[in-house]
């Protein structure tokens, strides 16, 4: 039982290959003395030490030893995992090194690793099991503002660690999904961004976007660069997040971290309020709507460095989303103020390593020149990949470039860096 609940727990993963799996199988059983599988796979090179520790570890802890007693059935393992609390899931889900852990009604748990979603080796939960799972963790207070709103944005600390949490209903009952946060503030030289993006937290004023699809590391970006800020210069820096993702400490900067719903109504009020608090710096977790945006952009015009997030895929897409948003009268102020006070614009995504082991960034940068600045108030976003390209030296790239550097270093698949690719008849690889 143990070796095939180890083998199921792999092929969910994508740690090993069905085929690899049953040959080291078969290898195992003709081999006296026997041998434990993660012995085999060990020796024939398909896992290493800690990813078979990691596994394990979450059989032992997540599922209980007792599970793998070779007299118990497939009936009783099943009905054990069932009596799995929601500290057991959490912490399967750190163990796994998941980035997301899903739980719903008529649905197995499942994580997001590297991008891919698999189940965990859990029966399918009811809607009163997935119910008491995720109120476990939600004060009376929080419960009835989801029997209003039918969802609720919260994050929970366990001893597990810290995770955002948003429980919704659905077809089928009740769902949450969970975010792992990390208790590791992210640093500039761990995250490997381009070196452009460094002189960012050396600016004074203005505004930086940092644009992206959900799950692509926006936030984390985001911290290196406060993180740099906060070690580098005396300052202070505001954060405005929902939920709050890493606690920093201060540093040479005094920072403040506000959040969403627990220290404040809206994005909007804590901006503005901001403007009262003698900020250098402003983060804004996302730049949700018009008027937190024309805040914004007043904080960047009277000399604050405000750095924001937006859901857009390129640098030319994300001027022109910004400036679109407002009504027709208002656009051409906005397109003015946009271009003075837009000082640089970072577009990015995480791919899956070609193995399926890791996640690489791949990222647009856009430094604001005056020929940029020019192009947003005359209306010609379309020329600034143009731009960009002549501009290779000041730090820029787009992302089509990006992504090649990343296929021809064999680190992502043709076929993931094609999905991504703006222009695609532009795009080449190596023969």
């Amino acid at each position: 039982m143990e070796q095939m609940l180890l083998g199921e727990i792999l092929l969910n993963f994508r740690l090993v290959s069905k085929a690899d799996l049953e040959r080291c199988l078969d290898l195992q059983q003709r081999l006296d003395p026997q041998p434990m599988l993660g012995s085999v796979l060990l020796q024939q090179g398909l896992i290493d030490e800690k990813v078979l520790a990691t596994v394990l570890s979450v059989q032992k802890d997540e599922l209980g030893t007792s599970l793998f007693d070779d007299t118990k059935s497939k009936h009783d393992v099943a009905r054990t995992l069932e009596k799995a609390t929601i500290d057991d899931f959490l912490n399967a889900s750190r163990r796994l090194h998941a980035s997301d852990l899903f739980l719903s009604s008529g649905r197995r748990p499942a994580v997001r690793r590297n991008g891919l979603v698999s189940d965990l080796p859990s029966g399918v939960l009811s809607l009163e099991r997935c119910r008491d799972l995720l109120f476990a963790l939600l004060t009376p207070e929080q419960i009835e503002v989801y029997q209003r709103d039918r969802q609720i944005d919260v994050r929970v600390k366990t001893v597990r660690g810290r995770f955002r949490l948003n429980v919704f209903r659905h077809y089928d009952g009740i769902a949450g999904v969970f975010r792992v946060l990390s208790d590791d503030v992210p640093t500039f030289e761990g995250l490997g961004l381009p070196e452009a993006v460094r002189e960012i937290a050396d600016l004074k004023n203005g505004l930086v976007l940092v644009t992206g699809p959900t799950g692509s590391g926006k936030s984390t970006t985001l911290s290196a660069i406060v993180d740099l800020i906060n070690k580098n210069r005396k300052l202070h820096i505001i954060t405005l997040e929902d939920p709050i993702e890493h606690i920093f400490k201060s540093e040479l900067s005094f920072v403040s971290q506000r959040e969403l719903n627990t220290s404040t109504t809206s994005y909007a009020d804590a901006l503005r309020a901001a403007l009262r608090e003698d900020p250098d710096v402003i983060v804004v977790g996302e730049l949700r709507d018009p008027q937190t945006f024309a805040v914004a952009l007043t904080a960047a015009e009277t000399g604050h460095l405000v750095l924001g997030t937006l859901h857009t895929n390129s640098a030319c897409s994300t001027v022109v989303r910004v400036i679109d948003q407002f009504p027709a009268a208002r656009r051409a102020h906005v397109r003015t103020m946009m271009s003075s006070v837009l000082r640089a614009v970072i577009c990015q995504e995480l791919i899956p390593s070609v193995d399926g082991e890791n996640m690489y960034q791949a990222a647009e940068v856009m430094m604001v020149t005056p020929a940029v600045s020019n192009l947003i108030r005359e209306n010609r976003e379309w020329q600034i990949p143009n731009v960009m390209q002549m501009n290779r030296t000041r730090g820029m790239r787009l992302m089509d470039e990006s992504l090649m550097e990343l296929v021809r270093a064999k680190k992502i698949s043709v076929d993931q860096a094609l999905m991504r690719a703006t222009d695609r008849s532009r795009f080449t690889v190596p023969a």
